[in-house]
């Protein structure tokens, strides 16, 4: 199973100076797990797009699948687009595992999310795993690409 996959989650214990690269990673820790909370929203809101549009590369990508469906791909400015409309229920992300590799000013990120309409629910409506793409300009990280897949009932992911 995907879980599996999934070696361990970033830890970060060392004391952080701008420019080093113990504070790069510490933004890159920031910026995913700002990524899934800005997603998340209540019923009858959107998801925070303004905080969503800075950590979004003007040129990037979102693609991802569920079982059995076709590969669905769209800029990051539609994607962005598609988040600001208001919704009827809730949608919680909960990542649940990470694993991290950076590579000088690139990194990815293998996230494992789990998604609900309530936060208070106990069994997740479905699982997905993310691939996210970093690029870090001096300044801050942005995301280039976020590849994801969906399972068709929790617990189902296999590689």
């Amino acid at each position: 199973m995907i879980k599996n996959i999934i070696l361990f989650s970033v830890a970060l214990s060392a004391v952080y100076l701008p420019g080093t690269a113990a504070a790069q990673d510490q933004q890159l820790e920031t910026a995913v797990s700002g990524l899934w909370q800005a997603m998340s929203h209540a019923p009858d809101a959107a998801a925070d797009v303004a905080a969503l549009k800075p950590l979004f590369h003007p040129d990037a990508v979102v693609a991802g699948a569920r079982p059995g469906k076709a590969l669905n791909q769209q800029s990051g400015r539609a994607f962005l687009q598609s988040l600001s409309q208001v919704r009827p229920k809730g949608f919680y992300e909960c990542e649940i595992g990470r694993e991290v590799r950076i590579y000088g000013q690139f990194a990815t990120v293998l996230s494992l999310v789990e998604s609900r309409p309530d936060p208070a629910q106990q069994q997740a409506d479905f699982t997905g795993i993310n691939s996210l793409q970093w690029y870090f300009d001096g300044k801050q990280w942005q995301l280039i690409a976020l590849y994801y897949y969906l399972e068709q009932k929790p617990g189902d992911l296999q590689h």
